[in-house]
């Protein structure tokens, strides 16, 4: 076969350029020390190469993140440590005021000092570290922590982000009070119904103030200051109610009763969702029937809105409290009420009764009524709260009240059973025995003069009884020495719009409208104007309207009214009880003072040296006292938090070391994937260059004479 010059030539040119192109991968492969510059080069190696370099990637932006959260964490203890140095100084203030006797002056200056120290610490909790606070959560806030002044110029309360911090007791109830998590690589699982994130799997990089200081009280109810309200002015209040704040606006009405009913309307439906709607007292105070924490604010954000009076009584506060647990059942104690300028000296007798719910009541009905006489034809109308969340507490709008416990005296109770029994056996005949008999919110006195005779003494114990009973409007009967009321009629509803009420008293579930309703329902002579809000296709919330409606307005009657699904609106009669009032011969002695100031402790131990700086000022050593224990417990708590940082930091240098180790070992598979081996490389350049060479002088040779060598 003959081979042409044309075949010759492409077969070199193809093998010279083949090995010019070995010769300049290899030469760039050297100079960029790299094995490939494309992934078409290495398909196998690019996919590895990348995914290397994604784990490089994540790997620094995790050890960055833990170097953030290094600095925040380091700055936290930091700061921990000062507040643990800070509420050892408010203990040993604490102490010094309270060790000795001193004046006025002195307890002022010792005041002065603890607000300071209250300053300081929310100085402390306002550090920040890459420009945001610590302690303020979620939030960019450079101050989480302020201290509103009262209307004397001194610190009162302090605030987390605008809210009370005893306001609520749930740390998550507090605004941007959501954890912020940082990435560090250990697979962050998010819950697919929630889209939450598990804390487990990521750290956390923001701390609640709200929870590292503290927050809510022990008890507490806000109160109103119903003087302040004008006609035609609007208000604006946020209230907080057992963790769920919800804000009420209202205008000013003509009457105080008016008012009230217009805060219960909104209260009612801002709360219809909740399980507890609060409830507004005819002194103004909000409180919960389950004893809830509550607490009020003027809204700050309102527009052309009027500030209302409040006072918050979840911490240190003036009223005095009459505490039945410490009464002695029987007896009777007397106590110095001072209203304003008038003092009055009251006798009231404990509730004589074997169960305590209904001892407990009479004997707060007994001192309501012994305030009440005692001021009456005064400007005053003391006022003993029945509220389970206030319960036992003596008030008088417009005016501070100071009671000094006095004299106390035994009750001859001996013609009374266990309350609600008579035995009319060993009376003194001549003698004249009196009793209360209270039905609920009613009581009503009795009396008769004993016989001697049991017989005749029974019949005039059981007539007494039957006759004030009647007064309230019910019926009692007698039987071997027990007293037993009758049921009320079935109630009866009017002013039925919209027949939202069947025959029977039970809802008409397909007549609800989203509207107000205001039926009138009449028990036993007792006509009360009942406004509750209805929610169309929401027959739940709707009762739970009614039902507070009814128990507001009957709460000062002898007998419950509710709605029940089974029996529609039905009434009942209250707990009964009868104690005796008859004053014995022989005066007896009681340890324990029954009404004294209210303590209220709040669980923030900001709030905490606040509180205890007010009761300096008042000269309260006892409750500036029982602040110290509780500073002591909340250093203890602080120092146990402190301990779990340190925990959080050794498991963030943990992280770091395993990160770097990460890096080290994907750094050497980087290395064996994408670097080039010099020494094979240059090997194989000298090789290429040989070849390339040797192609180019054997060309001579094997590439035939061109017709310009011939004219050479």
């Amino acid at each position: 076969m003959r081979v042409t010059n044309s075949v010759i030539m492409r077969g070199f040119n193809r093998d010279l350029n083949r090995v010019g192109n070995l010769k300049n991968q290899t030469m760039h492969r050297i100079t960029s020390t790299r094995k490939f510059n494309r992934a078409s080069e290495a398909p196998l190696s690019a996919a590895k190469a990348l995914n290397v370099r994604k784990s490089l990637y994540f790997s620094a932006q995790y050890k960055e993140n833990l170097k953030v959260a290094d600095s925040f964490y380091t700055e936290a203890e930091t700061s921990l440590l000062q507040v643990s140095e800070k509420l050892a100084s408010v203990r040993e203030t604490i102490i010094a005021a309270c060790n000795t006797t001193k004046s006025i002056d002195e307890y002022n200056i010792y005041a002065q000092q603890l607000e300071r120290h209250a300053e300081e610490l929310c100085a402390v909790f306002n550090t920040d570290t890459a420009g945001r606070a610590i302690f303020g959560g979620e939030s960019d806030d450079s101050m989480p922590f302020t201290i509103e002044k009262d209307a004397n110029g001194n610190a009162s309360t302090v605030l987390y982000h605008g809210v009370p911090l005893n306001a609520m007791s749930d740390p998550k109830s507090f605004p941007y009070s959501n954890v912020v998590l940082g990435d560090i690589g250990l697979g962050i699982n998010v819950n697919q119904e929630t889209q939450a994130i598990d804390e487990q799997s990521a750290l956390r990089i923001s701390f609640n103030g709200s929870e590292v200081s503290g927050c809510g009280a022990e008890r507490g109810v806000a109160d109103i200051d119903l003087s302040t309200i004008k006609v035609g002015r609007k208000y604006c209040i946020d209230v907080f109610a057992d963790n769920v704040k919800k804000t009420i606006t209202f205008e000013g009405k003509a009457t105080q009763a008016d008012n009230i009913a217009e805060i219960q309307a909104q209260l009612d439906e801002a709360f219809k969702k909740s399980d507890e709607i609060p409830l507004i007292d005819n002194q103004g105070v909000i409180s919960l029937t389950n004893g809830g924490l509550v607490c009020a604010v003027n809204n700050k954000y309102a527009e052309r809105t009027q500030q209302l009076g409040i006072d918050n009584d979840s911490g240190y506060t003036k009223k005095y409290k009459l505490d039945v647990e410490k009464l002695v059942p029987g007896k009777e104690y007397s106590a110095e009420v001072i209203i304003g300028d008038e003092k009055r000296t009251i006798v009231f007798a404990a509730g004589d009764d074997l169960d305590p719910d209904k001892a407990d009541e009479a004997s707060l009905h007994n001192l309501q009524n012994a305030l009440t006489e005692a001021f009456n034809g005064t400007d005053y109308e003391p006022h003993v709260s029945f509220t389970e969340a206030n319960k036992g507490v003596i008030t008088c709008e417009g005016a501070a009240v100071k009671v000094i416990t006095d004299t106390k005296t035994t009750i001859d109770s001996s013609f009374l059973g266990d309350g609600s029994t008579i035995n009319a056996e060993g009376l003194e005949a001549g003698k004249e025995y009196t009793f209360v008999v209270t039905v609920g919110n009613v009581s009503k006195e009795g009396k008769f003069t004993a016989t001697g005779n049991k017989t005749n003494d029974d019949t005039s114990i059981s007539a007494a009884i039957s006759s004030a009973v009647a007064s309230m409007g019910l019926n009692a009967t007698v039987t071997d020495g027990k007293v037993t009321l009758t049921q009320p009629a079935a109630p009866t509803i009017t002013n039925n719009t919209d027949s939202l009420f069947d025959a029977s008293r039970k809802l008409v579930e397909a007549n609800i409208d989203n509207k107000r309703y205001e039926i009138k329902v009449n028990v036993g002579g007792t006509e009360k104007t009942i406004k509750f809000n209805g929610e169309k296709g929401d027959a739940e919330a709707t009762i739970k309207s009614l039902n507070a409606a009814l128990k507001r307005e009957f709460i000062d009657t002898s007998f419950d009214v509710q709605y029940t699904a089974a029996d529609g609106i039905k009434a009942s009669t209250k707990s009964l009880s009868i104690y005796s009032t008859t004053k014995s011969d022989e005066d007896g002695a009681v340890d324990e003072k029954p009404i004294d100031m209210e303590q209220i402790y709040s669980a923030n131990y900001i709030q905490l040296t606040l509180d205890a700086a007010k009761a300096l000022r008042n000269g309260d050593i006892e409750y500036a006292n029982g602040c110290i224990d509780r500073i002591v417990s909340a250093n203890e708590k602080l120092l146990v938090e402190i301990a779990n940082l340190g925990c959080n930091e050794d498991f963030i240098s943990f992280n770091i070391d395993r990160l770097t180790t990460r890096e080290y070992n994907n750094l050497e598979r980087q290395n064996d994937l994408e670097s080039a081996n010099l020494e094979e490389e240059t090997t194989l350049l000298k090789t290429y260059s040989a070849l390339y060479n040797a192609c180019l002088q054997m060309a001579s040779e094997v590439v035939p004479n061109s017709i310009f060598n011939y004219m050479k």
